[in-house]
């Protein structure tokens, strides 16, 4: 994603950008690994056109776009919001640098034309757009082609958790479920799969819950 717009509090500049904690655990071997087991299932779900232009939403250190272009023969965009990201995902794609274009993009406003890809990736991206999320979906759906793919994962505020955190903190506009579905049949992505995944079990107490899912623009 680009760099904040000037809207943009220092709060929301901050949750929008990692911790040097997870910094170091997104840019490990480990949540590679991860990426790819996530991916792979996800992948049984969705049918993509030969040589696939796709987009991915938050690339970290480019582990999905390599797979994207080992298992599809894609075109990449793979983008962050954080630029040192993006550099980090140019120099680890660098062997195929002619099928992935690295850059620094804002979800919330994806400078692409409309219906220009086939698929679209954001792994753990949505929840650290708080007040923008909306406007992320709105983009996404904008770019994908009729019959495209919107394939994701994220940590979500369980619903009873996330009309409290409503209630409390109206003008944060947090990612929890039951406005996430809204968000998608609104914008005509049509959920095929939703899921938790064990396997990437961050909830807390029952609070928050790690999402895989898969959608399909009308």
């Amino acid at each position: 994603m680009t760099t904040a717009t000037g809207s943009d509090n220092w709060f929301l500049r901050r949750i929008m950008k990692l911790t040097h904690f997870e910094k170091w655990y997104i840019n490990s071997p480990k949540h590679a690994r991860q990426t790819e087991r996530i991916a792979l299932t996800l992948f049984e779900r969705i049918q993509l056109p030969p040589e696939p232009r796709c987009l991915e939403i938050g690339c970290g250190q480019g582990a999905l776009a390599r797979l994207l272009v080992e298992r599809y023969n894609a075109q990449v965009v793979a983008s962050d919001y954080d630029p040192s990201q993006v550099t980090l995902a140019r120099e680890r794609l660098a062997d195929i640098h002619k099928q992935v274009e690295s850059r620094v993009v804002d979800a919330r406003a994806i400078p692409f034309a409309e219906a220009e890809f086939d698929a679209l990736f954001s792994f753990g991206v949505l929840h650290h757009i708080p007040g923008g999320w909306r406007k992320a979906l709105a983009e996404i759906a904008r770019v994908l082609k009729p019959g495209g793919w919107f394939v994701f994962t994220d940590l979500v505020l369980a619903p009873l958790t996330g009309r409290l955190v409503r209630s409390l903190f109206p003008r944060l506009d947090q990612l929890d479920e039951t406005a996430l579905h809204t968000g998608l049949t609104q914008n005509n992505l049509n959920l095929k799969h939703y899921a938790y995944d064990p396997g990437e079990s961050l909830a807390v107490l029952g609070l928050m819950n790690y999402c895989t899912a898969v959608a399909c623009k009308a």
